[in-house]
């Protein structure tokens, strides 16, 4: 039998023994203290030096440690550089090709600067933990490369000079992708199917470019889908019927195409949507008569179309309408029939350059928060009281005499 603990170490021994253990671990701390006060991988260090010979306004200044430079933070485990965020720094040139070196980077942002030249080939494909990359406002240029890191999550190329086509092979690292936007670059050719590559995207926005075709089916697929915006190309054909599909959608921009066909009734699926923007289309048909199961919508902006019909009856049920923008369309009936009177935060209607006849609906100057109101080019009768001029900008057409 084994002796008890206590005969084994005497209480004298033992608290000899912790006094001991505990100058030790002093004498440690005050021997290393790079333990708890570690400067940034040597490595990582040099590459960071190297990218700024670039650009001397960054002042990094190499005695001092480098996770405490400006833009800079490190991992404090690792002591590796995590994220690189210098936007707005007059950055002027080509985007240096030391930054492969800092493989534990995990966000990155560049943007509202000045670099230009393409993207270097392979410079993320060494990247493990990389899930932001932002080099919008920039003027780089050339073709999207064809390798990214599997963890991007959001990318951002807008206002850049980048042309090209985007192939589906573009698409194979985006699986993880949440936020894609490569607005206002020259991208040409046709927009691949992306929730096919990207099922979990929340934000696309492939605005003012060149596209052109039809846009793709798949839409449906992407079930997170917040903010769809394809708007200022040159799309053709109709609205693809699946994108009623995509039930988390609250913004839907499609505007300055070429789409043409029927605004179908399954767009009335997407209850979560906040705005309905297809204007400068050349869509026919009449508003979906169900347009008010839209609850939540607040810019309805549909103008520069060839729609036609009245106002739907249901739209009374859209109470958090801000926007209501259909000039130029071919719609009519009796103006005074629709009642405008629940719309207590919209603050603009454009119905200018249509049909629409009858006197003025008084309902439409209760609603306290309008500013501008364009009526002209109607067939509209009547006196207009100058009460109503009180509130808001009233635009109509000359015929109707003030009294």
């Amino acid at each position: 039998m084994l002796p008890p603990k206590a005969l084994l170490f005497p209480s004298s021994f033992s608290n000899h023994y912790n006094m001991s253990f505990v100058s030790f671990l002093i004498i440690l701390i005050l021997l290393f203290p790079t333990l708890t006060d570690a400067d940034c991988n040597p490595d990582e260090k040099e590459s960071l030096l190297s990218f700024a010979t670039n650009f001397p306004n960054l002042n990094w200044s190499s005695t001092e440690d480098c996770c405490s430079w400006a833009g800079i933070s490190c991992d404090d485990k690792r002591y590796r550089v995590i994220r690189l965020s210098i936007p707005d720094r007059d950055l002027r040139g080509v985007i240096p090709s030391s930054l492969q070196n800092l493989t534990s980077l995990s966000f990155l942002n560049l943007s509202c600067n000045f670099l230009s030249g393409p993207i270097p080939d392979g410079l993320f494909s060494s990247f493990n933990n990389l899930h932001t990359i932002d080099l919008s406002y920039n003027m780089l240029s050339g073709h999207l490369p064809h390798t990214w890191p599997a963890t991007l999550q959001v990318l951002n190329l807008s206002s850049n000079h980048f042309d090209g086509t985007i192939q589906t092979t573009n698409l194979h690292s985006f699986q993880s992708m949440i936020t894609l936007n490569i607005s206002n670059n020259s991208f040409t050719g046709t927009i691949p199917p992306i929730c096919t590559n990207s099922p979990a995207l929340v934000k696309l926005d492939f605005s003012m470019n060149h596209f052109t075709g039809n846009i793709p089916q798949g839409f449906g697929a992407c079930s997170n889908l917040v903010v769809l915006s394809l708007g200022f190309n040159r799309l053709t054909g109709q609205i693809p019927t699946d994108i009623s599909c995509a039930l988390s959608l609250q913004h839907l921009l499609l505007q300055r195409n070429y789409l043409m066909g029927k605004i179908d009734e399954s767009i009335t699926n997407l209850t979560n949507l906040r705005s309905l923007v297809l204007f400068d289309n050349m869509l026919s048909g009449s508003i979906p008569h169900n347009i008010g199961e839209l609850s939540l919508l607040e810019k309805l902006e549909l103008h520069t179309n060839l729609l036609n019909g009245m106002l739907p009856l249901s739209l009374v049920n859209c109470t958090k309408l801000q926007l209501l923008i259909l000039r130029f369309n071919s719609l009519g009936g009796r103006l005074s029939d629709f009642d405008f009177s629940g719309f207590s935060q919209l603050t603009k209607v454009d119905l200018s350059r249509n049909q629409f006849s009858g006197v003025l609906p008084k309902s439409l100057f209760s609603c306290k928060s309008l500013s501008a109101i364009q009526l002209s080019r109607n067939k509209l009768e009547g006196e207009i009281s100058p009460d109503i001029l009180v509130n808001a900008l009233l635009v109509i057409s000359a015929c109707l005499p003030i009294y």
